[in-house]
């Protein structure tokens, strides 16, 4: 209640303004309040996903809320955002920073998505490791209700631990329904092989192998490096 008040005051006291002209780069006050519902609803989804990744514990949830509520009323409720063009910032973006999607067709006709980072370097990860997201559909594009086993030669694989609001070690293996399993290990040695993660899609009821696919890792320097093709069927020996 103490929040919708303040918000009240500071929408009585905002200036009437037009909608910013065509081409200018500043998003006026009305602009910005067109967005206030669809910001909420994109804070609602971002909260979660950040207390997932160990970025955010829940006990700071609704401070973080607060801030970020804070920084939209204060720069749209009081004055304008900048909204500005800058040419070549993306080549300073780091590929640990940035999401993929790998995508592949399995033998019945559905396919394995995963979601996951382009790089991964233990020594200067500010990640857990290397995230990964799996799901599945059918040749429709129908969400296939699967469970997932993970298992490698190298690393551990860690899952999010709700109660110590962090990523915890499960082993060389790891099951999941879905939700984000990580994959850690140290920076690889002088001649250190790829490694390699085994995918197995299982039946969720019986716990029963479907299908199998493997993702191939390739030893960069000091890190890890997902490729393209890096995800490929794990053919039944």
């Amino acid at each position: 209640m103490r929040r919708f008040l303040i918000m009240l005051m500071l929408l009585a006291c905002l200036p009437v303004c037009a909608l910013a002209a065509e081409g200018d780069p500043l998003l006026s006050v009305d602009d910005l309040l067109l967005l206030e519902d669809s910001y909420d609803a994109f804070l609602n989804e971002l909260e979660e996903l950040i207390i997932e990744r160990g970025l955010l514990s829940p006990e700071e949830r609704e401070a973080w809320r607060d801030a970020q509520m804070g920084d939209f009323y204060q720069n749209g409720g009081y004055g304008s955002i900048l909204a500005n063009y800058m040419p070549g910032v993306l080549s300073y973006i780091r590929e640990e920073e940035t999401l993929m999607q790998l995508s592949l067709g399995m033998p019945d006709g559905s396919t394995l998505y995963v979601d996951t980072m382009r790089r991964y370097t233990p020594q200067d990860s500010s990640l857990s490791g290397l995230m990964l997201t799996l799901s599945m559909m059918d040749e429709h594009g129908v969400p296939l209700d699967v469970s997932f086993s993970f298992s490698g030669a190298s690393g551990v694989f860690l899952k999010w631990d709700a109660i110590e609001s962090a990523y915890v070690s499960v082993g060389a293996t790891a099951l999941s329904d879905g939700e984000t399993v990580v994959w850690s290990d140290q920076t690889p040695a002088e001649g250190a092989k790829n490694p390699e993660i085994s995918i197995a899609i299982l039946d969720p009821a019986t716990q029963e192998t479907l299908q199998s696919a493997v993702l191939t890792l390739e030893v960069d320097g000091d890190g890890y490096r997902v490729d393209a093709g890096a995800l490929r069927v794990l053919s039944p020996t």
